[in-house]
């Protein structure tokens, strides 16, 4: 016996109701759309659609895996050989065009203020970086301010203006601060590396204003600006030489 639905589809479509005729009609249309919608599906899944992830502009510089044996520049996207020990121990100094600087940190203790600023080394090999900053502060005009006076300190006189009374220690903030600064060693910046040296400064109400600090590294003719609002008390400021740092500029 033919089953019920083999019949209806014999029977002429003139003699079917009008409400079966549009359940049919309906059904035919959701079926064309399935099909069409799994096609589309399987077009975006091929090969040819399939696109790799673009890299952030700041990724490989800020982020960069240490442990791999190449860096990828993100000027200029290309592998590059990581130095090694020997490139580090035969480092030239580094120049103008490889150096940036940024501020990575901030510190207050009492009426003192520090700032950290760190040159990165951008360039693709290592290189030689070592001593004081040279230091000048601007007025709001971007004018010199001269009246206050830059002293190279020690790390340990940093510490001391930096460390609240008591954790000192038995250490005599007097002592700590009068010593004297000693010649830095360089510091070796593999690619993306940072040195760090600090700014320490006394605050106080009705003081001198600076508006920005420039900076420029130690062997170098390039001043970097640093828009850094201080007020300036006592008639001076101190910096401390480059240390290596860890810090992620």
């Amino acid at each position: 016996m033919q089953s019920f639905r083999g019949q209806i589809m014999r029977i002429p479509r003139r003699f079917l109701p009008r409400s079966l005729r549009r359940l049919c009609a309906y059904l035919a249309a959701g079926a064309l759309a399935i099909a069409l919608a799994g096609c589309a599906g399987s077009h975006r899944m091929t090969a040819a659609n399939l696109k790799p992830a673009a890299l952030a502009p700041d990724d490989a510089p800020l982020h960069p895996n240490r442990n791999a044996p190449y860096t990828m520049p993100a000027s200029a996207p290309q592998l590059v050989a990581r130095p090694t020990a020997d490139d580090a121990a035969n480092a030239a100094a580094c120049g103008d065009e490889v150096l940036s600087v940024s501020e990575i940190a901030a510190n207050v203790n009492g009426a003192y203020r520090s700032v950290k600023l760190a040159f990165m080394n951008r360039g693709a090999a290592a290189c030689r970086l070592g001593g004081y900053p040279e230091i000048a502060l601007l007025n709001e005009g971007g004018d010199r301010i001269g009246s206050i006076a830059i002293d190279k300190v020690s790390t340990s006189a940093m510490t001391a203006e930096m460390t609240p009374a008591d954790a000192m220690k038995g250490m005599t903030k007097t002592a700590a601060v009068s010593t004297p600064a000693v010649a830095a060693p360089e510091v070796v910046l593999m690619p993306h590396s940072v040195a760090a040296f600090q700014v320490i400064w006394q605050f106080g109400p009705e003081c001198p204003a600076v508006s920005q600090i420039e900076v420029t590294a130690p062997g170098t003719t390039k001043t970097f600006t640093i828009s850094r609002p201080l007020t300036v008390c006592a008639g001076r400021i101190q910096v401390t030489a480059l240390q290596p740092d860890a810090g992620d500029i």
